[in-house]
């Protein structure tokens, strides 16, 4: 009957993804023909019965051979499988040992990424049977290293493969789940969140362990802040990119310490949180200090802030009047050149040079795009 199951589930993977020879399953772990023929004998057999020993034959070393290839690339003498029966702060420390382990080594951390997905597959394959299914704790413990490690990722990234996570749910579904050690609290983070990069954060940096772990899960943050902050501001999101980058390759290239690293974090944070503040100072709505960035960043020292904010102001309420629904879209490239038309207007009225005209639309237009494209009832302009 388990054996029945089992053929069942796979059977099931194979009407979903009909696209992957032999089915999602095997298709990834490389057992496909031994599997199918073996699949072929238990069905010919009218399904009644033990499970063909072929699959079991074929199954059960492929998966004690990818248990110890994971098991090979974490911190040897810990049995990740006894998690169990630990206390909470053992079970902390295994977790910070392997999170340290895998996040100081991009190599590894991949390596690791791809051991535990042929693992989980294969174990699908043989959880049915007593002697594989004593592992579960152990590929439990896996998948949510797995999980938390995927946390790293930065935004923008590709996602993971809309397969792989259909085949990990399925082993998600069917085992226990509870006791995971968030990766952040693992590294003394109260949370996943810049408010925490301030200034009694940088005094205490030096006092707690995992420091590379740490500065892992605060780049990610910081990367995370500034996606947002390019939604907003081009020019000072590509500006805190850069300044965070060349900050990184400094530590990587062990010409600074980690607290100078977290000190340019917090500077970085604090130039953020001053654009409020400063577009008061310039007597500009935060939308209007985006675009007064983006142009001010390759004129300020040709045209003076006053013209410049003063030209802004008029450039924003002129795209704002002209924007209607889908406006960015392809095939809204009339209004787009509607608008286009109407601030190189604003540009020519306000005495805008003739040769700085291209760059300045290049700046706004972008600016535009990034800030209002969903934005087409602004000033009272209706949807067209």
């Amino acid at each position: 009957m388990q054996g029945h199951n089992m053929i069942q589930a796979i059977s099931r993977v194979n009407r979903v993804f009909r696209d992957k020879p032999h089915g999602l399953i095997v298709d990834y772990i490389g057992i496909g023909d031994e599997l199918r023929e073996a699949t072929a004998k238990y069905s010919q057999g009218g399904g009644r019965g033990e499970p063909a020993p072929d699959i079991e034959d074929t199954a059960k070393p492929l998966f004690f051979d990818c248990l110890s290839k994971v098991g090979e690339i974490l911190p040897e003498g810990r049995n990740y499988g006894s998690w169990r029966r630990m206390s909470w702060i053992e079970m902390e420390d295994m977790y910070s040992l392997v999170y340290g382990a895998l996040t100081d080594n991009d190599e590894r951390c991949e390596q690791f990424l791809q051991a535990e997905l042929r693992l989980t597959m294969a174990f699908l394959l043989v959880k049915h049977l007593d002697d594989c299914r004593v592992f579960a704790d152990e590929i439990i413990f896996y998948q949510r290293v797995r999980k938390q490690i995927k946390k790293l990722t930065p935004g923008g990234k590709k996602k993971e493969h809309e397969l792989d996570k259909a085949v990990r749910d399925l082993v998600d579904d069917n085992v226990a789940s509870e006791g995971v050690v968030d990766i952040f609290a693992a590294a003394g983070l109260e949370k996943a969140d810049i408010s925490i990069i301030d200034d009694q954060f940088l005094l205490t940096f030096k006092d707690k362990p995992h420091e590379d772990l740490r500065l892992k899960l605060l780049n990610k943050i910081l990367d995370d802040a500034i996606q947002l902050q390019q939604r907003k501001n081009i020019s000072k999101a590509k500006s805190f990119r850069k300044m965070l980058e060349e900050t990184l390759q400094k530590y990587h290239n062990r010409l600074i310490d980690a607290a100078a690293v977290v000190k340019a974090m917090l500077e970085i944070k604090k130039d953020m949180d001053a654009d409020e503040s400063r577009a008061k100072e310039l007597h500009l709505q935060s939308d209007e200090l985006a675009f007064y960035d983006a142009v001010a960043e390759n004129y300020a020292t040709i045209y003076d802030q006053q013209f410049l904010c003063e030209l802004i102001h008029d450039v924003v309420l002129t795209i704002k009047k002209n924007l209607k629904v889908d406006w960015t879209e392809p095939h809204r490239e009339d209004v787009k050149a509607a608008v286009r038309s109407a601030v190189k207007r604003v540009l020519r009225r306000r005495g805008v040079k003739e040769e700085d005209f291209e760059p300045f639309m290049i700046r706004i237009m972008q600016q535009a795009e990034i800030l209002y494209a969903d934005n087409f009832r602004l000033f009272g302009t209706e949807a067209a």
